[in-house]
């Protein structure tokens, strides 16, 4: 990715944010349009006009040239929308950019709501152009999708990359929230426990070191019980 089109399409991100990656459409969806348009409508029409006597004295010139105009200023457009509909790759978010000449929408999904990504080839002329579609699934089971797409797998390996990251973090945060409410609560317990102790006027290391002791007794009269439960000696 060069640097015009980081900044052609910072535009369409939230502020703050870096663009990573753009994701194109393969190229070949753009040619195939531009050889239709050009073939069929341009160049056809053309030879046909310019022998054909009889098509030169029905068909007004001026309009014909409209006609090119328009043709070609379709094509124009085309190119655009095909330029501007991508998927650009921020460090938060993956944004599907679906670009028009008087509204253009955007989608977007967050990295930690990524289940998984993976891509699909339906014909041979697809595996030999290296030309994809790029599924991207939501936990809610929601997906993206941008089809014919040439697939730079460095920025496959990015989203997946700060996806895992991102979820890595938010799992060790909530081990840390888990934590701290563990350790609030014994400190609570402990609250409770002392000043239970201290209406009763005992301090709680004697309390503790006495149930130590009684336990300690309780094990050795356990063991003792368990040796002469194990029978008598024949000495005879």
């Amino acid at each position: 990715m060069n640097n015009f089109e980081k900044t052609f399409f910072k535009k369409y991100i939230p502020e703050g944010q870096e663009v990573k990656w753009v994701i194109h459409e393969h190229w070949i969806k753009i040619v195939d349009n531009m050889l239709l348009r050009l073939g069929l409508f341009t160049f056809v029409p053309t030879f046909l006009l310019y022998n054909s006597y009889s098509l030169q004295e029905s068909v007004n010139f001026m309009y014909f040239e409209i006609y090119l105009i328009v043709i070609y200023l379709k094509l124009v457009y085309d190119i655009f929308n095909w330029y501007n509909d991508v998927w650009i790759i921020t460090e938060q978010w993956v944004v599907d950019l679906d670009w028009a000449l008087f509204k253009t929408s955007s989608n977007s999904v967050a990295y930690e709501n990524i289940e998984w990504i993976w891509v699909e080839q339906f014909w041979i002329w697809d595996k030999i152009l290296n030309k994809w579609d790029i599924i991207i699934n939501k936990i809610w089971d929601d997906e993206f999708r941008l089809v014919d797409a040439k697939v730079p797998y460095a920025a496959l390996n990015e989203i997946e990359r700060i996806s895992n990251e991102i979820k890595a973090e938010a799992m060790a945060e909530k081990e840390d929230t888990d934590r701290t409410k563990f350790e609030l609560i014994i400190e609570a317990l402990w609250g409770v426990v002392d000043e239970y102790l201290e209406e009763k006027g005992l301090d709680w290391k004697a309390v503790l070191n006495r149930n130590r002791k009684v336990t300690r007794r309780k094990k050795v009269e356990y063991e003792e019980d368990v040796i002469l439960e194990e029978g008598t000696i024949d000495l005879r």
